[in-house]
């Protein structure tokens, strides 16, 4: 049955209902507001340049106990995932860089593993690197399967 203007309470229903839309609407706005904020600081460098922002490539030189190879690795990609990308077959568990599944031994290059809380820093100065949340920052060589070596 529709509400009746006449009676007090069903005026206080439309009422009540008219400020939850408003809000509703409010906070609706909001959202796209923050969304539109969001997504002009992502693209800024696209509109600024007419070109996506700028991700450097770097040749990583895999040593595994079957054999070398090579991923095109770009620097905001993890190791790791780019090799499983390009099928090759590396040993991890977390992917968080919170154990020594996916350690390697980088023997050439710079890499990033900021992400990483597992290795201490004197394993960090001998070389040794978590894959699963490893940027390379060079071209680098990277002996896979290291784990055993750590302890």
């Amino acid at each position: 049955k529709p509400p009746d203007p006449s009676s007090s309470a069903d005026r206080a229903d439309c009422l009540r209902s008219t400020r939850q839309v408003a809000m509703f609407r409010t906070f609706l706005l909001a959202a796209i507001v923050a969304s539109a904020s969001a997504y002009n600081t992502a693209t800024s460098a696209f509109r600024r340049t007419g070109a996506a922002p700028a991700v450097n490539m770097y040749a990583v030189t895999l040593k595994t106990p079957s054999g070398e190879s090579v991923i095109e690795c770009p620097d905001d990609v993890y190791i790791l995932d780019k090799a499983e990308e390009d099928g090759i077959d590396l040993p991890y568990s977390c992917r968080a860089g919170a154990c020594s599944t996916c350690c390697g031994k980088v023997v050439a290059g710079t890499i990033d593993q900021s992400d990483q809380s597992f290795l201490d820093d004197g394993q960090m100065e001998d070389g040794f690197v978590l894959t699963c949340v490893t940027y390379a920052t060079s071209d680098c060589t990277i002996e896979t399967h290291k784990e055993e070596d750590l302890f």
